[in-house]
């Protein structure tokens, strides 16, 4: 049944302001590459050396290594909603320790503690924008948080050009401050809320949602039945020992395990598909480019061009398969490495009359592989992550996937100047497009179709129950 469209608009605030923390992350996340030529300098009466500006830059992530598993048990445990007011607080709070103090330990703190935060909501946004959001318009809604964050690194980068880091924090405390304010407004995801057995509030959730009683009786049938078929041993009287008994033996279930692989090799891909270096190492890339243009200003149109690419497709999501798009976003992808890496290899022998023209090869790619990340190799990854999970896992598996994801991206930063060293950038980028089509061959394979699918259709496909029926529909949505 169709989602009634006068609530459509709901739904939509909802996942947008959930996602307002993931802007946040993109502040976070491009943050040390301007604060740290400033800290070392000693500009606005506070230095650094080189040693401490290096934890500045690195301790985020391990923050985003526990805000994961933070984010996976509290989303859990007193719900969606919840769990994202606490980081909303909690990233107001890592941003002033680190604008309003000098003191470096308290500054590496909020530094580590706006990482931890990130990470959680992270995880609790993919979830309660999955359970709030109706099948029609999940794909556009679960575009928001590669948007947000898009636009969020766009907007550090521009600010970063013209203020000083400190000031630029201090505009990005009114991000998580006006998420928090509307969050409280919002309902709960009512598949939480039936999963602990409160299902007359999940009525009313579910009502502010959707708004047609039809759907709203409809939706919360399945709902039920989904729940009660996965959790059914998850009674309140069960001490908590059995129920982390049960958890850990349901990390072998087929039902859970195919899905989990699955997105575990789909973040691999973006960790592992050259996005962390043009993050990390972006202004060095420009700059050996050699292009005509100031590098600072040119890595601020790049990331822009990366957030209206992801805006723009976002509305081509919503009526093309997941699918389709995740294949032919890492096509780009895949094409864009190659050539990174074969102008890499045979630079040293191009002809000098043709280098005027080859040496905007790499710049080229560079677009073209954000083109492929904004297609959907970035927001189908996170999208799924919400969509595939079985509902009782979806918080404990978001929660483990989050940790993965971010160990990947910490291996991946941490080797890339072993590997540049050591194979050079032809062969760095080589073993990134060896890993993308990796990841592209396995996912043609393994990859289901969930557009406009309902979130206990696709767990009925994993769970081999009415496995033909939920296959018929992944087919008569990818031919659409």
């Amino acid at each position: 049944m169709a989602a009634n469209s006068s609530r459509k608009s709901i739904q939509i605030l909802a996942a947008a302001t959930a996602n307002l923390c993931q802007m946040t992350y993109g502040i976070s996340y491009s943050l040390s590459s301007f604060a740290i030529p400033q800290l070392l300098m000693g500009e606005n009466g506070m230095k650094m050396s080189e040693v401490e500006t290096s934890w500045f830059a690195s301790i985020m992530a391990l923050g985003t290594i526990t805000g994961a598993l933070h984010g996976g048990f509290f989303a859990e445990k007193i719900g969606r909603k919840n769990s994202l007011l606490m980081d909303c607080v909690g990233l107001v709070l890592s941003y002033c320790l680190m604008s309003f103090v000098e003191y470096f330990p308290i500054v590496l703190v909020g530094r580590y503690l706006s990482g931890h935060f990130a990470g959680s909501s992270m995880v609790g946004t993919s979830m309660f924008v999955s359970e709030t959001s109706h099948p029609d318009i999940r794909g556009f809604t679960g575009t928001l948080f590669v948007i947000e964050y898009g636009t969020g690194f766009t907007l550090s980068m521009l600010l970063g050009a013209i203020f000083p880091w400190k000031t630029v924090v201090r505009i990005a405390i009114s991000i998580p401050t006006l998420a928090f304010i509307i969050i409280l407004f919002l309902k709960e995801s009512p598949s939480w809320l039936i999963r602990h057995n409160k299902e007359e509030e999940a009525m009313k959730c579910l009502t502010f949602y959707r708004g047609d009683p039809g759907v709203v009786s409809e939706e919360i049938a399945r709902i039920k039945l989904s729940a009660s078929l996965a959790t059914e041993n998850e009674v309140e009287d069960i001490k908590e020992i059995d129920k982390i008994t049960r958890k850990l033996r349901r990390l072998t279930d087929m039902a859970f395990l195919r899905p989990f692989i699955l997105l575990n090799l789909m973040r691999i891909g973006i960790e592992w598909g050259g996005f962390p270096a043009l993050a990390f190492y972006m202004h060095t890339i420009l700059a050996n480019l050699k292009i005509p243009f100031n590098p600072y200003w040119m890595a601020v149109i790049i990331a822009a061009f990366r957030s209206v690419i992801c805006i723009i497709l976002s509305f081509i999501l919503i009526k093309t398969p997941r699918r389709t798009m995740y294949l032919l976003s890492g096509g780009l992808v895949a094409i864009a490495l190659f050539c990174q890496a074969g102008y890499a290899w045979i630079n040293p022998y191009i002809p000098e009359y043709y280098m005027e023209y080859t040496k905007w090869i790499p710049l080229i790619s560079i677009f073209v592989h954000y083109l492929g990340y904004g297609l959907g190799w970035g927001a189908i990854t996170y999208m799924l992550q919400g969509e595939i999970l079985p509902s009782d896992m979806r918080s404990f598996g978001g929660g483990l996937i989050g940790i993965m994801g971010n160990v990947y991206l910490f291996l991946a930063v941490k080797t890339l100047p072993s590997l540049l060293e050591s194979v050079g950038v032809g062969g760095t980028f080589s073993i990134y497009c060896g890993v993308s089509l990796l990841v592209l061959t396995s996912c043609f394979f393994a990859m289901p179709e969930t557009k406009g699918m309902s979130l206990e259709d696709i767990e009925d496909y994993y769970s081999n129950k009415n496995k033909k029926q939920s296959r018929k529909k992944m087919k008569d949505a990818e031919a659409l």
